[in-house]
């Protein structure tokens, strides 16, 4: 079974974003020190993910976005290793570790918070701007936030009707 070095390069350094200098330092002692192989090449490219994956955890647990980012990268980095047909069980049983320590507030999707910049509605920048905003906070928002938009919405449907019925009972009555 021959290893891609190219593949593993990729994968580690431009998805992942590791440090492609200490990557390559670090391979070539490694070679140094144990001899080339394939094994050796698989295990180094385990440890390196390994090591990349330590650096984002912190990152992961500050969103949900990040936390789905993370667990992406382990099931990237799984199917490659199974198309190369490698042993993925060590990192199979981190992303299972990964999942267990899921933060308790991502397990509910309440954590939602809307975006609030603020923009000018007096220009038409502004109005545009906030319409965008508007729109992404209700696709990303939580069921929770969506049924108290489409509460409003409704509201404001009932004021409106209610209104123009008014309107035209008095302008038939005078």
């Amino acid at each position: 079974m021959k290893i891609s070095q190219a593949k593993y390069k990729e994968l580690l350094i431009n998805r992942f974003s590791g440090n492609s200098v200490q990557f390559h330092s670090e391979f070539e002692r490694v070679i140094k020190e144990h001899g080339y192989s394939e094994e050796i090449k698989i295990d180094f490219y385990k440890s390196a993910f390994k090591a990349i994956m330590k650096s984002y955890e912190e990152w992961a647990k500050k969103s949900e976005v990040n936390y789905t980012h993370v667990e992406d990268m382990y099931n990237i980095f799984i199917d490659a290793l199974i198309a190369d047909k490698v042993n993925t069980s060590d990192i199979e049983l981190d992303l299972a570790e990964f999942r267990s320590r899921k933060p308790t507030n991502f397990l509910n999707s309440d954590s939602f918070v809307p975006d609030t910049r603020y923009y000018n509605a007096n220009t038409k920048y502004g109005r545009k701007k906030l319409r965008e905003q508007a729109m992404r906070n209700y696709q990303n928002g939580s069921p929770q936030y969506r049924a108290e938009q489409d509460n409003i919405k409704a509201w404001a449907m009932v004021i409106l009707i209610i209104g123009v019925i008014i309107f035209y009972w008095l302008k038939s009555k005078f």
